[in-house]
């Protein structure tokens, strides 16, 4: 399927600004049915678009142009030598509101098909990303992204990833912005933890446990 043609404009629905939209390439079209659709664009390595992922209402979409493209999305934002912070997130909206709750001053990139895929999808990038002193993994507050947190961190060295906690109400990065709150989105991906496993986190605190008993707590 050829890629669509369509016009960068704000997200008023979303709190997305026009520049934010600017900086990825993200578009909104009406397509033949008349049903408007957001175009998220997925370029090579030169910057060359070469798919598209046409979101229509709700979570439902297609991809347009390659399938097989393999890519990331806001992926051409990456730079050879890294840096000091990446962002993740799972989904392209929440990629433009981490974006832009960091001043789109910052690599914000996006898995192309959500969390049950992103160790997939992450895993032939890491060497790309482990250029970064930290790989800030911005999942959804709910059981598929913490699942998908516990599987895509084993792709990177020890401590490299770290993980962003929303404040407690909020599912994505996304519902942040919307509710005027980007500058919480901001100090929590600036405030990401190093993971630690739930697993390991239960032993701590058995731990501490006994240690208070031994001690007549």
């Amino acid at each position: 399927m050829e890629l669509i043609h369509g016009e960068i404009e704000a997200l008023p629905a979303r709190g997305i600004m026009r520049d934010t939209c600017e900086r990825y390439g993200y578009a909104v079209t009406t397509l033949p049915s008349g049903e408007r659709a957001h175009l998220a664009p997925y370029r090579d390595a030169s910057g060359r678009t070469v798919a598209q992922k046409v979101r229509r209402k709700g979570k439902d979409f297609f991809v347009s142009g390659d399938t097989k493209h393999g890519r990331l999305f806001g992926q051409h934002l990456l730079r050879a030598d890294g840096g000091r912070m990446v962002v993740v997130t799972e989904g392209e909206i929440d990629a433009l509101s981490a974006s832009q709750a960091l001043g789109n001053k910052w690599p914000v990139l996006s898995v192309p098909f959500g969390a049950g895929n992103a160790r997939r999808d992450l895993a032939p990038h890491v060497q790309e990303l482990e250029r970064y002193e930290a790989v800030v993994l911005a999942f959804d507050m709910d059981e598929a992204g913490r699942k998908a947190i516990d599987e895509v961190v084993t792709l990177f060295t020890p401590g490299k990833a770290r993980v962003v906690n929303l404040p407690e109400g909020f599912k994505d990065a996304n519902d942040l912005v919307k509710a005027n709150r980007s500058k919480d989105l901001a100090d929590a991906i600036w405030g990401a933890s190093a993971y630690t496993p739930d697993v390991l986190n239960d032993l701590d605190d058995e731990l501490l446990d006994e240690a208070a008993e031994e001690q007549g707590w």
